[in-house]
């Protein structure tokens, strides 16, 4: 074969890739569109307010390598992130607001690995949270281990003082 036909079949794979991953992101955008976020500002000021904190990514629990591709949480960046009495708002440069309502947090945690973030042991801090019929969970990679720490105890203040109206006492087990 010569070197142009080569380069045809090289090109002509590169853009089924590019279709093929292009399909794949409209599906998954789909299917996330349902995502519901609040869109009314929170009142009051914020109790907790970090200017600069990286964004990794929104995925369900339990499954840390599956992102959500839903209005203000598809992409990664520097953002701002700003805790409420009544819930978390978060802004990234040229994306939607996105607000938890406080009555949606179900707590925080810590994790290694996200999609394609990794760093050391409990170095991202998580907001567990619910959309819908879905548990999710957002990560936060924070400049020092201070920021993480003030953040993880506002989120989880939030979600004591408005516990996820869904869950219900008769869920739990008797020894």
């Amino acid at each position: 074969m010569t070197q142009l036909l080569w380069g045809l079949v090289a090109l002509a794979f590169a853009a089924l890739l590019f279709l093929l991953m292009w399909t794949a992101w409209r599906r998954r955008t789909r299917r996330d569109a349902q995502v519901e976020t609040s869109a009314a500002p929170f009142a009051g000021p914020p109790t907790t307010s970090f200017p600069r904190v990286f964004y990794v990514a929104t995925t369900p629990a339990g499954a840390p390598l599956e992102r959500v591709a839903a209005p203000g949480l598809a992409f990664r960046g520097y953002g701002e992130l700003d805790l409420f009495t009544d819930g978390l708002e978060f802004r990234l440069p040229g994306e939607h607001p996105v607000r938890i309502p406080g009555a949606q947090i179900l707590g925080s945690g810590t994790a290694q690995t996200r999609i394609d973030k990794v760093v050391e042991a409990d170095g991202l801090a998580l907001v567990r949270w619910q959309a819908d019929d879905r548990e999710l969970e957002s990560s936060f990679r924070f400049p020092d281990p201070a920021g993480q720490r003030a953040f993880a105890d506002a989120v989880e203040a939030i979600a004591r003082a408005t516990p996820y109206s869904s869950l219900s006492d008769d869920t739990t087990q008797e020894a």
